[in-house]
């Protein structure tokens, strides 16, 4: 019973870890960049949530819906002034302005709201699950239960629509795209809003959880750059199969004789699993030439 609580307790971690590596699969098959500051922009709309709900005293109706545009929006700006402008010079300069954006956006949501931790809105209703010896929170089942509407939607978007396919097509083969009529730059700037969006929503419903604070939430998409290199940074569905590696990893090491009292564990035994997967899949994390990857979906 102990092990089956224990897989159920990593569910909201899967829900969340999933959310970024979509997101960041999305962003990287798109414009080849690994986009580092996925943490800040997962972050500054769980912000911008607050304020709507806090200072100006708009409704959840009202508040979640524009704190995920912002998301978007936030991820455009990061292609359009940070990106773009160095894809000529490589993928390394692209990665390089992501982490200049990182660096910019902490330092200005500290100085703006401060280094206190802050209580963020709730999303989900108060209450709880009992499992085991352990509560699960309504917000942490909505995690998970967000994850999967978002990856059945992304999946029907990119298989069954002609907007899908264009930005397929746009991510596989630029050059293709762009002799058959199709705009490349704008369906990586439509997948850079699609990837911000989805940060916004993993920030918002993770701070609503946890606490909202400018350098440890950031710090949350971490584990969603190893689910997305342990499923490959190929498609979406990848990126949800490292999600559940990483999240039940997390959820199961406390239980371990030896590694589950030992700080670190945890992480310790997933970087050794990435490491064992690039290995055996014997490729390049990051390579602006590489075609030989497979679609978004």
């Amino acid at each position: 019973m102990t092990w089956i609580a224990a897989l159920i307790l990593s569910l909201p971690l899967v829900g969340v870890y999933a959310i970024f590596a979509i997101g960041i699969v999305m962003i990287y098959r798109a414009s080849k960049v690994l986009n580092l500051a996925h943490g800040v922009m997962a972050t500054a709309p769980a912000y911008i949530f607050y304020t709507l709900s806090t200072s100006m005293g708009l409704t959840l109706a009202v508040a979640l819906p524009l704190a995920v545009v912002s998301g978007g929006a936030f991820g455009y700006l990061v292609e359009r002034i940070f990106v773009r402008p160095f894809r000529k010079q490589g993928s390394t300069a692209q990665t390089v302005g992501t982490v200049v954006v990182l660096g910019l956006a902490v330092a200005v949501m500290a100085r703006v709201y401060g280094t206190s931790a802050l209580q963020a809105p709730t999303v989900f209703p108060e209450g709880f699950v009992t499992i085991g010896l352990s509560n699960v929170r309504f917000g942490e089942m909505g995690l998970f239960a967000i994850m999967l509407v978002i990856f059945g939607g992304l999946t029907a978007l990119f298989k069954l629509t002609d907007l899908g396919l264009l930005m397929r097509g746009s991510a596989e083969n630029p050059t293709a795209a762009a002799l058959m009529g199709v705009n490349p730059q704008r369906m990586t700037a439509l997948t850079w809003i699609i990837g911000g969006a989805l940060a916004g929503v993993a920030g918002i419903l993770l701070a609503a959880v946890t606490v909202l604070q400018p350098y440890s939430l950031p710090l949350q998409a971490l584990p969603g750059f190893l689910a997305a290199l342990i499923g490959g940074l190929e498609n979406v569905t990848g990126a949800l199969y490292g999600a559940v590696a990483v999240g039940i990893v997390i959820g199961l090491v406390p239980f371990l004789p030896v590694l589950g009292t030992t700080q670190g564990a945890a992480q310790l035994l997933l970087a050794l699993i990435g490491l064992l997967v690039m290995a055996m899949r014997g490729e390049r994390i990051v390579a602006a030439t590489d075609m030989r990857a497979g679609p978004l979906g």
